[in-house]
Parts: C-alpha cells; structure tokens; sequence
C-alpha cells in the first residue's frame, strides 16, 4: 500500500474537515443531552429530559454518520468510474 490518498485536497484541507465533522458529531451528541440537564434542573423532571436528549442527540449523531459514509461511498465510486474511464 502506497499510503497516498485517493483525495485530490491537500492533506491539511482533508484533515479539517474530518476534524468538523467530528466536532459536529460530538456537539449534536452532548448540545441536547446538556440542554435536557438544564431543564430538568428547572422544571425538576430528572432524569426524563436528559434522557431524551441524549436520546435524541444520538439518534442524529447516527443519521450524520450515516450521510458521510453514502458520501464516502458515493465519492469513492466516482473516483473509481473516473480511473476506468481515464485507462480505457
């Protein structure tokens, strides 16, 4: 293996974006779980609303995760459709 990237970017543009994506993954994660934390300190509901921020910050950090692997897959599939098409 070679260790070259199939990505065309600079290898700095790559790793922040992959460093955003992380970021926003983790923030869409813990934003809701924390905000559940405060109103249930407010309204004394503990621990409902901070379980369904979690609950709801997992459900779309996992739908995030989902859209940037179809992107992978669908980035990959057309580098590859490209190298065909450049050897043939």
């Amino acid at each position: 293996m070679s260790g070259a990237s199939n990505d065309d970017r600079p290898p700095m543009a790559v790793g922040m974006y992959w460093a955003q994506q992380v970021t926003s993954i983790a923030a869409e994660m813990a934003v809701p779980a924390f905000l559940g934390h405060l109103a249930d300190e407010r309204w004394g509901t503990e621990p409902w609303l901070v379980s369904v921020g979690a609950l709801l910050g997992c459900t779309a950090a996992f739908w995030h995760l989902l859209a940037i692997a179809r992107q992978a897959s669908s980035d990959s599939a057309r580098r590859i459709k490209r190298k065909r098409k450049g050897s043939d």
